[in-house]
C-alpha cells in the first residue's frame, strides 16, 4: 500500500492534468531520455519560456500528466504547467531551425497516444504569432529555462 502525497505532491494532485504542448527555454539540444528528479516549470506561452526568444534552443514538449498551475500562480500571465518529479522526457526531433529558433520537439513518456507530436512545420505559425506579439514581461527570470542538461 502506497503512502498519501506529502508537500507539494499532494498540492499537484488536487490540480487536474494538462494535456498538450508546453514549452521550456534551453541552452542544450536533448539527446536521450531524461528522468525528472524535481518538478519542471514549463509554460504554454513561447515568449515566457524562452524570455522572449533569448534562449539558444526552445523545447516544444507533448505533455500528457502536466499540472496546468496558472490559476495558483503569483503571475497567472506565465500561463504555467508543471511536469512532475519522475516524468520521463524523450526526443522526438532533432533541433531544427523555426522561425528563426531552434526548436526541439520533446514528449513526456506515457499512455497519451492520442497526442500527436507536432512537426516543426506545425509550430511555425505558433512561433510566428508569437515572434510578432507584444514582449511579454520576464517576471520570474530563468524560472522557465534550463541552462544546462537536466539532471
Amino acid at each position: 500500500m502506497s503512502e498519501p502525497p506529502s508537500g507539494i505532491a499532494r498540492i499537484f494532485s488536487g490540480v487536474p492534468e494538462f494535456r498538450g504542448i508546453v514549452w521550456r527555454g534551453a541552452a542544450f539540444q536533448l539527446w536521450g531520455p531524461l528522468q525528472l528528479t524535481a518538478p519542471l516549470p514549463t509554460s504554454k506561452d513561447p515568449r515566457v519560456a524562452s524570455e522572449n526568444f533569448r534562449s539558444p534552443y526552445l523545447h516544444a514538449i507533448v505533455a500528457c500528466r502536466g499540472r496546468d498551475i496558472s490559476a495558483l500562480s503569483g503571475h497567472p500571465t506565465e500561463e504555467e504547467v508543471v511536469l512532475l518529479a519522475g516524468a520521463v522526457l524523450t526526443p522526438v526531433t532533432a533541433a531544427c531551425r523555426v522561425e528563426g529558433h531552434a526548436v526541439q520537439v520533446l514528449r513526456e513518456v506515457g499512455d497519451h497516444d492520442d497526442i500527436i507530436a507536432p512537426s516543426h512545420a506545425d509550430l511555425a505559425p505558433v512561433l510566428a504569432r508569437a515572434r510578432t506579439a507584444v514582449p511579454v514581461p520576464v517576471t520570474s527570470p530563468h524560472r522557465f529555462y534550463s541552462g544546462s542538461a537536466l539532471r
